[in-house]
């Protein structure tokens, strides 16, 4: 896997996933730091011409460095599913139906690793993978969160009701729930569609709930990943004032 930019090389360097690094020699001064702990790690640093750096890239942002290191590891979904009793009303999931688009998911992913979100669960169909351009979005925070890929969404769903938890789809213009309202003092998964299409239908009849976030501005619905950032904190916000 390529990893594009500063932020995205330091997480993979951290993790021991960097096998290599390439640097534009213009942009070797800025990213000193980078550099030595690359070398003290053993990774080879490699300088390149920019034009060569684009190649690599094919054409996305890397701001004078790129590395290439190991796959992303997805995590297993039992580990994910064991959580959810383990965690009891602590454990906050989410579950993303239909997000086809890289730079939504990496912001999606970027949200819930600033919020410790015990997982993000994805279907294999349907659904963007985590790649060069999730990483680079997330802005290299991805692998902070555990994020499992299954062949079925909606009986993953099915069993992590069946754990525990409590499923909430977000459902704009149809939610019969204010989220607002919403205690969120157990396990919770936050079920995502994508922006338009929404949640499919043998999803949305999965869910315990659909809520909707109120928009007094007069917009129809949010980008996926703001939808998903302004849940999120929600959940954080209403359990902070429960454990007050």
């Amino acid at each position: 896997m390529r990893f594009l930019g500063p932020h995205a090389c330091e997480e993979a360097l951290a993790r021991g996933e960097l096998h290599t690094l390439w640097v534009a020699p213009a942009a070797a001064p800025r990213l000193a730091r980078l550099l030595e702990a690359a070398r003290a790690a053993g990774v080879p640093v490699r300088r390149e011409p920019p034009e060569a750096l684009d190649r690599r890239a094919q054409g996305q942002r890397h701001q004078g460095v790129l590395g290439e290191g190991n796959a992303f590891a997805y995590a297993p979904f039992e580990d994910l599913l064991a959580g959810v009793p383990r965690r009891g009303s602590e454990a906050l999931l989410l579950a993303l139906d239909g997000v086809t688009d890289p730079h939504n998911l990496g912001a999606v992913l970027r949200s819930a690793a600033a919020a410790g979100v015990d997982g993000v669960v994805l279907p294999e169909r349907r659904s963007a993978a985590v790649n060069e351009t999730v990483l680079r979005a997330s802005a290299g925070t991805a692998t902070r969160v555990p994020v499992c890929r299954v062949v079925n969404l909606g009986r993953a769903l099915d069993d992590l009701k069946a754990a525990g938890a409590w499923v909430y789809g977000l459902a704009a213009g149809e939610g019969s729930r204010n989220y607002l309202d919403e205690p969120f003092d157990r396990a919770t998964v936050l079920v995502m569609g994508a922006e338009g299409e929404g949640l499919h239908v043998k999803i949305r009849e999965r869910c315990d709930a659909l809520l909707h976030i109120p928009m007094p501005g007069g917009t129809d619905s949010l980008n996926v990943s703001a939808a998903a950032a302004v849940a999120i904190f929600r959940v954080l916000a209403r359990r902070g004032a429960h454990g007050a």
